[in-house]
């Protein structure tokens, strides 16, 4: 039992001596984090250049800093890494031009789906339809068919 107290006490503790990773460096400003959140990272995959320990987040929320001690706003701020690395920057594309497929992809992508759903279904319900007709069907009548299509199969295959 004492083994279990510690062990438990001891991943507390770990865990109590962790740091918070979302908390801003103290020499920048959380504003300095705002407008770097919705830039992306140019080396890495998938992060902010909020979120981003690489060298080039680093220096590009200097930058940040550095242009809201000038007075720059947040728009101009944007637009300045835009015109340094195109519109690729932006952690989220925007809603016109190509950007606009990207927004609207989900959309059309769960209308294709539904579109053959419905179609899936559609074919299932008359499959099922066609189907529940042979439940009236007697074995005599089957086999009679069976023997009719087989005939016409190998008077076809006469010439």
């Amino acid at each position: 039992m004492k083994r279990i107290a510690f062990a438990v006490a001891l991943v507390f503790s770990l865990a109590l001596a962790q740091t918070v990773g979302n908390e801003p460096p103290p020499d920048l400003s959380p504003q300095v984090f705002e407008i770097a959140k919705k830039l992306r990272c140019p080396v890495c995959r998938g992060e902010s250049a909020a979120e981003s320990s690489a060298g080039v987040t680093e220096e590009m929320r200097r930058q940040i800093a550095e242009m809201l001690a000038e007075g720059k706003s947040e728009d101009e701020i944007i637009q300045y890494f835009v015109d340094r690395y195109t519109e690729w920057i932006l952690y989220e594309p925007p809603k016109r031009g190509l950007g606009l497929v990207v927004w609207l992809a989900p959309l059309i992508g769960l209308g294709l789906f539904g579109f053959g759903l419905y179609g899936y279904l559609k074919t299932a319900s008359r499959r099922e339809r066609a189907l529940s007709g042979l439940e009236d069907v007697s074995e005599e009548e089957l086999a009679r068919a069976l023997a009719e299509l087989e005939r016409d199969d190998t008077s076809e295959e006469q010439p």
